[in-house]
C-alpha cells in the first residue's frame, strides 16, 4: 500500500461551516450577542430532554434566564428559534470534528512514517490504535455528554421534517463521511467510500446501543468491534482468515 496525500483537517468541515445560517435577529453588542447564545443554548437543552416539541418561548425564556420578550425579540418566530438553535449545534460540532480528525490524522501521520501500512503487524498496529481513539472519543460522549448525543438525534429527526433544516443536516452527516473516508484513503483501503460509511454505521449502531444499554454497554466490546472492522478494512490477515475460519465452520462456503 503506498502512502497517501495528508488532507488538512480543516477540509473535513468547509462545507458544514459554509452551511450555518442564521436567521434570527443578530446582536450589535457583546452582552445582547451572550444573551441570544443562551436562549439558543437554553433551546438545545430543551430538545435534548424532551425534543423539539418542548421548544417554545415561555420555557426556553424561563431556562435561559432571560425575560420572555427577548425569545420574541431575537426570534421572529418558534421556527426561527428552532432553526437557529440547531445552527448553533452544528456551528459546535464542526469545531469537534475538526479536532476529531485532527487527532485521527496525527496518529496516521505516525504510522505512515514508520512505514506500518507495509506489513500485517503494522497494519494490525495501526487498527488498535485508530480503534483506541475512537473507542475513548466516543465513550467519553456517552458517559459525560449524552444531552449532545440526544441533541444530534432530535436534529437528523426533524430534519427529516423541516426542509429548511435538511440542507444543514444532509452537510453535517457528509462532514463525517468525508472525513472518515479521507482517513481511509490515507490508509489505502480498498473502497474508502463504502469503507467510510460502514465504519459510520458500525459506530453509529453502537452509539445507539450505548444510550438504550447504558449500564449495559461494555466499551471493551465497542473497542474490540471497531479493531474487527478496521482491521478488515485494512486487510490484516489474521482478521481476513479469522472470517473465512467463521465461514467454513459454519458451512457457508460448502
Amino acid at each position: 500500500m503506498a502512502e497517501k496525500k495528508h488532507f488538512a483537517p480543516s477540509a473535513v468541515g468547509g462545507a458544514l461551516q459554509d452551511s450555518i445560517q442564521y436567521r434570527g435577529r443578530k446582536a450589535s453588542r457583546a452582552k445582547s450577542e451572550h444573551r441570544r447564545r443562551r436562549i439558543l443554548e437554553a433551546a438545545l437543552d430543551i430538545a435534548a430532554r424532551e425534543g423539539v416539541r418542548g421548544i417554545k418561548h415561555r420555557p426556553v425564556a424561563r431556562a435561559a434566564g432571560v425575560p420572555l420578550a427577548s425569545t420574541t425579540y431575537y426570534f421572529r418566530d418558534i421556527e426561527e428559534l428552532i432553526r437557529d438553535a440547531f445552527m448553533l449545534f452544528a456551528e459546535k460540532a464542526n469545531e469537534d470534528l475538526e479536532d476529531f480528525y485532527g487527532h485521527l490524522n496525527a496518529l496516521i501521520d505516525v504510522a505512515l512514517a514508520q512505514g506500518k501500512l507495509h506489513s500485517d503487524a503494522g497494519r494490525s498496529d495501526i487498527a488498535g490504535n485508530l480503534a483506541d481513539y475512537i473507542a475513548g472519543y466516543f465513550g467519553e460522549q456517552l458517559r459525560n455528554y449524552q444531552s449532545t448525543i440526544l441533541t444530534e438525534q432530535v436534529f437528523l429527526a426533524e430534519a427529516m421534517r423541516e426542509p429548511s433544516l435538511e440542507g444543514l443536516a444532509r452537510e453535517y452527516r457528509r462532514a463525517w463521511l468525508n472525513g472518515v473516508e479521507q482517513m481511509l484513503v490515507r490508509l489505502g483501503t480498498a473502497n474508502p467510500r463504502r469503507d467510510a460509511a460502514l465504519l459510520i454505521s458500525v459506530v453509529s449502531g453502537m452509539g445507539y446501543d450505548g444510550l438504550l444499554f447504558r449500564d449495559k454497554f461494555s466499551p471493551q466490546f465497542f473497542r474490540e468491534t471497531l479493531e474487527r472492522v478496521l482491521s478488515l478494512l485494512l486487510d490484516v490477515r489474521s482478521a481476513v482468515e479469522s472470517d473465512y475460519r467463521e465461514l467454513e465452520s459454519s458451512g457457508t462456503l460448502e
